[in-house]
């Protein structure tokens, strides 16, 4: 069995990550994945989340992805979503002002629509995994 696998991470903006890794886990619809080198083909939709990356030379790296889905395939996964940002470059400030708005505007659910209180709960949802991700991993901005 072979020691990697090919991991691309691709955002409608760019590719965020294009290398052989040994292991990557991430947030599915249905739960969380664990991929390893060889694992069988798969394609599943994904969920807003932390996405762990462990390197040959036992480096591990985090990011959080938006919403998208992710396929296994000739032993490359790639994962497809709409933002992603490494742990480290993660804007604390940016992600409670993110969650503040998010909070406000479910705090009007009665006036909005049904898809309206989708997004609202979605910007949430991504809100909080950046503030968690960014204060675990040393995200910039203060930490209050």
């Amino acid at each position: 069995m072979t020691k990697t696998m090919h991991l691309r991470i691709v955002t409608p903006q760019e590719v965020l990550l294009d290398e052989d890794v040994r292991s990557v886990q991430f947030m599915g619809i249905d739960g969380s994945y664990g991929i390893l080198p060889g694992h069988a083909p798969l394609m599943t939709a994904t969920e807003p989340g932390v996405v762990t990356i462990k390197y040959e030379d036992d480096r591990r790296e985090e990011l959080m992805v938006s919403d998208g889905f992710a396929e296994m395939r000739n032993n490359t996964l790639t994962l497809v979503c709409e933002a992603g940002t490494f742990a480290e470059k993660i804007d604390l400030e940016r992600a409670r002002a993110a969650e503040a708005r998010a909070r406000e505007h479910l705090a009007q659910r009665g006036s909005l629509s049904s898809e309206e209180l989708l997004r609202a709960e979605a910007a949430l949802r991504r809100a909080l995994v950046r503030q968690r991700l960014g204060r675990r991993r040393g995200g910039t901005g203060s930490i209050h």
